[in-house]
């Protein structure tokens, strides 16, 4: 991509208001997908204001995106929060967003996969709502979120012992889920963050085609992460996380990594996947075992 983009705000007695203009031309170079490019004009507006001395945010917004070949676009939304108490809000959110298909999914061809130049983008409307407690040691927090698509973008077989997937418009798509998430300051060198996530997708019609999405398609996903300062310049952080697939069943991950920090420097150690797992994520493809990774940083303050 090559482009750039310019962003503007305004305060004034009604709120903030924010408007920006975005210009990039994607392209790309490739022996198997040839030499696609599109140009993407893009301007968006949002308002920002409060009532009820600040306790209700409201946030509306909206976005013009042009596409050189797939047309004209808008992305109209709305986000909405309440402070009921010092520490607790309630919130939600509705927006209409578009997906456009990506370069792969119209051009790209292999042994297993076929790109389909004809797809035409997606569309969904997307709304969630949730919970939220927060002060200075502690995060608590609780969503439920809905997304239905249109003309939704999959690969696509008449059966698994086909040998290759194809790119298609399979229609219409619902995902429901939660998700919930507590982060907590135990001590002033200890804290622990625990996560879940559930999706429950749907397809309307696939008219006994078999999705690569759905067999692909996360469940339940629970992330518990501990890190832990010592030796005033040390942190280690340890990641575990349970995921269950569709159709590919669970697995489970452990992540390990320290690091040393000391004013613009830093010094780490990374073992992903430490108990040597053997899984896959997306396609079918075996992901790497257990790997390390060693690596420094150094930030240069330029006044």
């Amino acid at each position: 991509n090559v482009g750039g983009e310019v962003n503007s705000s305004y305060q004034w007695g009604l709120g903030t208001t924010g408007v920006g203009v975005e210009l990039r031309k994607e392209l790309l170079v490739s022996s198997n997908l040839g030499n696609p490019n599109r140009f993407v004009s893009q301007v968006f507006f949002e308002h920002h204001f409060s009532l009820f001395d600040k306790k209700l945010n409201i946030s509306p917004g909206i976005s013009w995106a042009n596409y050189s070949k797939e047309g004209n676009f808008f992305y109209p939304g709305i986000d909405v929060g309440y402070n009921f108490l010092e520490n607790s809000k309630i919130y939600g959110n509705i927006s209409k967003v578009h997906r456009v298909p990506t370069f792969t999914e119209l051009y790209y061809s292999s042994k297993t996969e076929q790109g389909n130049a004809g797809l035409i983008p997606e569309s969904a409307v997307y709304a969630e709502a949730g919970y939220q407690f927060k002060n200075k040691n502690f995060l608590g927090k609780a969503s439920v979120f809905y997304r239905g698509s249109d003309n939704s973008i999959d690969f696509v077989k008449n059966s698994l012992q086909d040998p290759i997937w194809f790119a298609q418009n399979v229609g219409e798509t619902e995902v429901k889920g939660l998700e919930a998430e507590v982060a907590h300051q135990a001590l002033p060198w200890l804290r622990y963050t625990v996560g879940y996530t559930y999706l429950d997708n749907k397809f309307k019609d696939l008219k006994n085609l078999n999705s690569r999405y759905v067999l692909d398609n996360l469940k339940h996903q629970f992330v518990a992460k501990l890190t832990t300062t010592f030796l005033k310049n040390f942190t280690n952080e340890l990641v575990y996380r349970y995921s269950e697939r569709v159709n590919l069943g669970s697995y489970n991950l452990l992540d390990e990594k320290i690091s040393f920090n000391k004013k613009n420097f830093s010094l780490y150690a990374l073992i992903n996947n430490v108990t040597n797992t053997e899984y896959t994520e997306t396609f079918g493809i075996p992901m790497p075992q257990r790997w390390f990774h060693v690596g420094f940083s150094y930030n240069i303050n330029i006044k």
